[in-house]
């Protein structure tokens, strides 16, 4: 399984970042490149401890099962429904939102799991530190291939 903490994958995903300009547009979803981009960062603030969110009901409901089969796919649906706390409705700065991710692509590669200070995901619930480098791999290998990177 891919992990944002595994070097390799850590890497591959700069590069695909890095082949985004602000010109590149979604094959799905209404996005810009930037506003995926700010987007992209929020689950890495909510490892991180910067983005503190309490569970949702429905979270607490249905997120372990969520869970279980967000693990098991091999990638992320098109068009899924987006937390509201993590819709961007700006107009972000594109090079500085780029710069602001690869930064944070970055930390969690160097870090490692030690990264991890929010055990709890808004939606899923407890997360082991495998599941936050699966689950941070999938979410943004899910918007760079919305991107075509």
């Amino acid at each position: 399984m891919k992990s944002i903490f595994n070097k390799e994958d850590n890497q591959e995903l700069l590069e695909r970042i890095n082949k985004l300009t602000p010109d590149s547009r979604g094959l799905w979803g209404e996005m810009t490149v930037a506003q995926m981009l700010l987007h992209s960062q929020k689950p890495l603030d909510v490892a991180e401890g910067q983005l503190e969110l309490k569970q949702t009901l429905i979270g607490f409901l249905f997120g372990g099962m969520a869970k279980r089969n967000f693990l098991k796919a091999s990638d992320f649906k098109k068009n899924m429904p987006t937390d509201s706390r993590f819709v961007i409705k700006s107009n972000p700065d594109f090079e500085k939102e780029k710069e602001v991710l690869r930064n944070q692509i970055v930390r969690f590669g160097e870090m490692g799991t030690s990264i991890i200070a929010n055990t709890k995901h808004p939606f899923f619930g407890e997360m082991t530190e495998e599941e936050w480098g699966n689950l941070q791999y999938k979410h943004l290998d899910h918007h760079l291939k919305q991107f075509g990177a």
